[in-house]
């Protein structure tokens, strides 16, 4: 009798801090209407940090450990009968979020969740791309150029900006004559930068705000892009706003709840506030709300939640990659600070670097 054969992989055992361990599955093969992935890339962002931590994750039903990892690059490796959209060897990155049972979900819009019972691969109750192969239907697969197989890994993340930029667009149709000029990017993690770059792309003068004071790797990077890189130690986030024409759009991706709420006194009329970041804990603070509810009605003022991306925002951000090299050649590739090979050294994974961006693992 002989045994399957088996793969590598990186999970956790979810509510348990410093449990990253290497872990062994069986090798998938392609069903009807599957594509079989061969993985190339795993990116390692925060979420994936903060499961490892323990502070949140859900396993599959049936075990008690969770295979890591939502940003993926990989290849066409088999196509089981009647798989079709893709082709053996075309690369690709696929989609994070499988639906619940809500409207919005069964009509195509997963990231619009009404009821939060979805799924996430490497996330909530979904095994994650941290492997060596996964199956997955071609409806859930997006393409990447050869191109731009360096920085393909990219997309996932830049798919939640382009989402969030849709959101605002798609609110100030209320205002026909709405151009937007000004823009602040809260946080200069790999959201922020890829924020910065897509709104750099169309045209912004933006602002990238984080706490560190420049010159460094990532100060150089955004402003490689044109934009302006400003610290709040040296500089309050009101001060900053105040020496620039009307802000017409920020981006919150710093995670501190504080700077969320110091965003909406810094937004201009007829402006748009994208929170894009999670925040943990019970944290409270005393808030000018008279004087910003006042703001908020008068000046036609709009904060809006944006989460997670569907397969629209994926190719987008996959056009939008192919721009970001045309505009400024080799700068995406710059986020990835970090290379480790294979899933030998869990916790270098898990490991914190400094003037870190992205960790990628090589894996194939």
């Amino acid at each position: 009798m002989t045994s399957s054969p088996t793969m590598a992989g990186i999970a956790v055992y979810p509510g348990q801090a410093g449990s990253i361990h290497r872990t062994t599955l069986p090798v998938p093969s392609p069903g009807p209407g599957e594509a079989l992935v061969r993985v190339r890339r795993v990116g390692v962002c925060g979420t994936d940090q903060e499961i490892i931590h323990g502070q949140f994750g859900t396993p599959p039903p049936g075990t008690n450990e969770l295979v890591l990892g939502h940003e993926v690059l990989g290849e066409v490796e088999a196509l089981g009968p009647g798989a079709d959209g893709v082709a053996v060897g075309d690369l690709v990155v696929t989609t994070v979020r499988r639906p619940g049972g809500c409207v919005p979900c069964v009509s195509g819009q997963t990231d619009m969740c009404a009821d939060l019972a979805y799924t996430e691969y490497g996330i909530i109750g979904a095994h994650g791309f941290m492997v060596e192969r996964f199956v997955m239907e071609p409806a859930h697969l997006i393409r990447v150029p050869a191109e731009l197989e360096r920085i393909g890994i990219l997309t996932e993340p830049l798919s939640v900006v382009e989402k969030a930029l849709q959101q605002a667009m798609l609110i100030q149709r209320r205002i026909p004559s709405w151009s937007p000029k000004t823009a602040i990017v809260l946080g200069a993690g790999p959201i922020g930068i890829l924020g910065t770059l897509l709104l750099r792309s169309r045209g912004l003068n933006v602002v990238t705000v984080a706490r560190r004071p420049g010159p460094h790797a990532i100060s150089r990077l955004i402003e490689a892009s044109g934009a302006r890189y400003a610290a709040t130690r040296a500089q309050s986030l009101a001060e900053i706003a105040a020496g620039l024409p009307p802000v017409d759009l920020i981006f919150e991706a710093t995670g501190v709840a504080d700077l969320a709420f110091d965003a909406m006194e810094a937004l201009g009329n007829n402006g748009v506030l994208a929170l894009l970041s999670l925040t943990g804990g019970d944290e409270t603070k005393e808030l000018p709300i008279a004087r910003l509810n006042r703001s908020f009605v008068l000046g036609n003022k709009v904060m809006v939640g944006s989460v997670n991306s569907s397969r629209e925002h994926f190719e987008m951000a996959v056009e939008d990659l192919g721009r970001f090299e045309t505009l400024w050649p080799g700068l995406a590739e710059r986020l990835v600070t970090r290379r480790i090979h294979g899933f030998d050294d869990p916790a270098q994974i898990a490991a914190e670097v400094e003037d870190g961006i992205k960790t990628v693992i090589e894996v194939g």
